[in-house]
């Protein structure tokens, strides 16, 4: 029963924080007269295919959690993560849908797209509002080789209180994100591809023969 409350509330976490982030990617920068390296990547951004890290740290930079594995995304309102350690689990929107399957559990959460954009943070970042609208955008900060911008939202949000994003050269390295409580949240890229074609197939997602389906996959 404890492993299964934690599996639960590790994957609630997880969601939170992906649709969070590939909203980030998915969100449309406003065109300012010297935009910066963010509103410029981010314009260009169609789709993206990387290997991931992801790492979550207490308030006092102690790590919590590590998890591995690739991702896709697709504008408009489509991402695939497939994790691999520890533990294998698919999470894909459709566009329509967002589909969480644990493996060793052997059950699918689904539920509305917009529901899960539903909050404010979250309906921001997925395009409903061009990025500077939504957030500061810090100067940059060079520390270790990378160049990394502070993101703070304009308005104080539950979910969130400042997104760091991390460049070297033209590449998108990394993702930051600190909670209200001082946890912080971290995405490591590899192997990224910037733009490339995905195979739609990887986009959508039918569940397994004989797994629970639960929530509104109607």
């Amino acid at each position: 029963m404890l492993k299964t409350f934690v599996e639960e509330h590790t994957v609630i976490d997880r969601l939170k924080t992906l649709i969070l982030i590939v909203s980030l990617l998915g969100a449309t920068p406003v065109l300012a007269a010297s935009p910066s390296s963010v509103q410029r990547y981010f314009q260009s951004l169609q789709s993206l295919r990387a290997e991931f890290i992801q790492q979550v740290y207490d308030d006092r930079s102690r790590l919590m959690q590590a998890s591995s594995g690739q991702m896709l995304m697709q504008k408009p309102g489509k991402f695939r993560w497939n994790y691999r350690t520890p533990s294998e689990q698919i999470i894909v929107a459709d566009g329509e849908r967002l589909w969480s399957y644990d493996i060793d559990l052997a059950q699918v959460t689904v539920r509305k797209l917009d529901k899960a954009l539903g909050s404010t943070p979250l309906a921001l970042l997925s395009g409903a509002a061009p990025i500077d609208e939504a957030f500061t955008v810090g100067a940059v900060k060079s520390q270790n080789g990378l160049d990394w911008y502070d993101l703070t939202p304009k308005q104080p949000q539950p979910e969130f209180r400042l997104l760091r994003v991390a460049f070297k050269g033209d590449v998108l390295v990394s993702l930051e994100l600190e909670d209200s409580l001082g946890q912080r949240t971290r995405l490591d890229f590899q192997k990224l591809e910037r733009n490339p074609t995905l195979d739609p197939a990887l986009l959508k997602f039918t569940p397994p023969s004989g797994v629970d389906v639960v929530g509104d996959a109607g």
